[in-house]
């Protein structure tokens, strides 16, 4: 996916998560339980950066959009609800024409 070329604009280089979140039309918590999972696994989420110095983190939204969240939106679901999650945000983000 890195050799897709972006159709989509973001009007920042890089956000904090809840700005993320409002761009990308995810629930913040959903954001959350993403980051919990992926640790649970041991990987990180492509595009968020830590910041030196501080307890916190920033985003490249580009990053994030394609190397994390079109193939977790479009890959395999566990069960019924996240499918319809998926949806939802398929739907939010279309509305947001971040895609």
């Amino acid at each position: 996916m890195g050799n897709q070329k972006n159709n989509y604009n973001y009007p920042f280089r890089y956000c904090n998560s809840r700005k993320l979140c409002e761009v990308h039309g995810i629930p913040f918590r959903t954001l959350e339980r993403w980051i919990s999972e992926e640790k649970e696994k041991g990987n990180t989420i492509p595009g968020r950066k830590s910041i030196p110095g501080v307890r916190g983190y920033i985003w490249d939204p580009n990053l994030f959009h394609d190397h994390f969240l079109m193939p977790k939106l479009y890959g395999p679901v566990r069960n019924e609800y996240e499918e319809q999650e998926h949806i939802v945000i398929l739907n939010n983000i279309k509305k947001r024409k971040a895609i």
